[in-house]
């Protein structure tokens, strides 16, 4: 199955779907997947091109790599300098509220 076949198949079985639940699984899939084949064409051009901007037929792309500094074990951190939570609380902005909706078999 092609590419193109497969979007096809895909947007005619998500159109079918009349229940926001299994629409959502669907797309949620579709969506993991798509993700996984640019997390894989990113790596490949910055493999092969390095640094720089680019271009293909029609479109560009500007491949930039940078060192991560990783997170901080702010448990780790707080242990070490014997920093209690209301202290570390004294420092947090203000946030909203974070939604968390997960697709289910």
């Amino acid at each position: 199955m092609t590419t193109v076949q497969a979007t096809i198949q895909a947007l005619a079985t998500v159109e079918s779907l009349s229940n926001d639940i299994d629409t959502l699984a669907v797309l949620d899939r579709q969506v993991k997947t798509l993700t996984l084949q640019c997390k894989t064409l990113k790596d490949n051009l910055a493999n092969q091109y390095g640094e720089g901007k680019f271009r293909g037929e029609k479109y560009g792309v500007t491949v930039t790599i940078a060192d991560v500094k990783g997170t901080v074990d702010y448990d780790a951190l707080c242990k070490h300098f014997n920093i209690t939570e209301e202290q570390l609380n004294s420092f947090r902005k203000e946030g909203s509220a974070r939604i968390t909706v997960t697709p289910t078999a």
